[in-house]
């Protein structure tokens, strides 16, 4: 699969981990999934859907501060069908090594996307 990360990644080994997370959930790396989730992690995802198997993935933007981290991004999928994700990871706490206990993933089809306007 190919993989690319925005250059702003290796800014903090906690933006490695993040991103290195959004990998193993697009091809699907269970045993490096296991290795960062606690035993008791939740993994909730919207609308209910958590796809993988990829062909392609671009990370766009890769942030954390605490114990949080997030990561948002574009997967094209073997038949061609592409979407757009985002996950919001919570670590035990904010240790370098800390395991993620939880995860919120929200994937949609791209074109399913609605532009919205900001107000000035």
């Amino acid at each position: 699969m190919e993989f690319t990360i925005a250059s702003s990644c290796g800014n903090s080994p906690r933006m490695l981990i993040v991103a290195e997370i959004a990998r193993a959930w697009a091809e699907d790396d269970r045993a490096h999934l296991h290795e960062w989730l606690r035993e008791d992690a939740e993994w909730r995802v919207y609308p209910g859907d958590l796809p993988t198997g990829f062909r392609s993935v671009v990370l766009d933007n890769v942030v954390t501060h605490g114990r949080s981290g997030s990561c948002d991004g574009s997967a094209v999928s073997a038949d061609g069908s592409r979407l757009r994700f985002a996950h919001f990871l919570v670590f035990a706490s904010t240790a370098k090594t800390a395991l993620i206990r939880s995860i919120s993933s929200y994937v949609v089809s791209e074109g399913q996307e609605t532009p919205g306007a900001v107000d000035g």
